[in-house]
């Protein structure tokens, strides 16, 4: 059984010493990483852990791990696996920015029509008007069974203090859009220190209901080995 497992944030450079992330830390990734190996180590032939570069990392004999900095960074290294192995099983647990720096450049020359870019390895911090403008980032889930239909996808959608009945819809719209086998849906509202509640929801919208890393990175490792075993 090969496995790719997704975890922290990625980030987005502005320039040689800057960059745009998220606050992602890549514990449940890692969490649901070490179920795995807990769980069906002997059944493993090589787990792929894709990281975010602030990611806790996941060590195994039959860990191998590949750190990510940008979204086609993920993009590159996920096609490379689907493509040149079989993999029976994603959990796409990673926080991939929705935006990617496309020019750097000021508010001054965007006035003046100055269609000229800033250019050098670091920009100058005398700037005052220093303005980035953004490019949506490819929706890297979306590939994913696309590359490897026969793969079991696992998703995930956090949303911030919504209703429970459109958490779950938000959810499983989401997992059909993109052929997922199953999401992780969870709201921030009720992720805190000693908790996080997620709820694993299935293809006929039903789903499995946990209350903390631990739980989820159980429930996870074991409807998965369900479907590949």
């Amino acid at each position: 059984m090969k496995i790719i497992i997704t975890a922290g944030g990625t980030s987005e450079r502005i320039d040689d010493v800057r960059s745009i992330t998220n606050t992602s830390t890549g514990r449940l990734g890692h969490a649901i990483g070490e179920r795995f190996l807990e769980a069906y180590s002997q059944q493993i032939e090589q787990l792929y852990y894709l990281h975010g570069l602030r990611a806790q990392p996941l060590e195994g004999a039959n860990v191998t791990a590949i750190p990510i900095e940008g979204v086609r960074d993920l993009e590159a290294e996920l096609k490379r696996l689907l493509t040149e192995e079989k993999i029976d099983g994603v959990v796409h647990a990673m926080a991939v920015s929705d935006y990617m720096v496309k020019e750097v450049t000021t508010l001054e020359k965007i006035k003046s029509g100055d269609t000229t870019r800033l250019e050098g390895n670091k920009i100058s911090s005398s700037i005052d008007d220093l303005t980035i403008i953004m490019q949506r980032s490819p929706k890297v889930i979306g590939m994913i069974k696309k590359l490897s239909p026969k793969t079991t996808l696992v998703g995930f959608k956090l949303l911030s203090h919504v209703p429970h009945e459109e958490l779950i819809q938000v959810g499983h719209n989401l997992l059909k859009k993109n052929d997922c086998t199953f999401v992780l849906a969870n709201d921030l509202a009720e992720i805190g220190r000693t908790m996080h509640r997620g709820y694993l929801i299935h293809r006929d919208g039903t789903y499995d209901t946990m209350e903390n890393n631990e739980q989820i990175a159980d429930m996870i490792a074991k409807r998965v080995w369900e479907e590949v075993k």
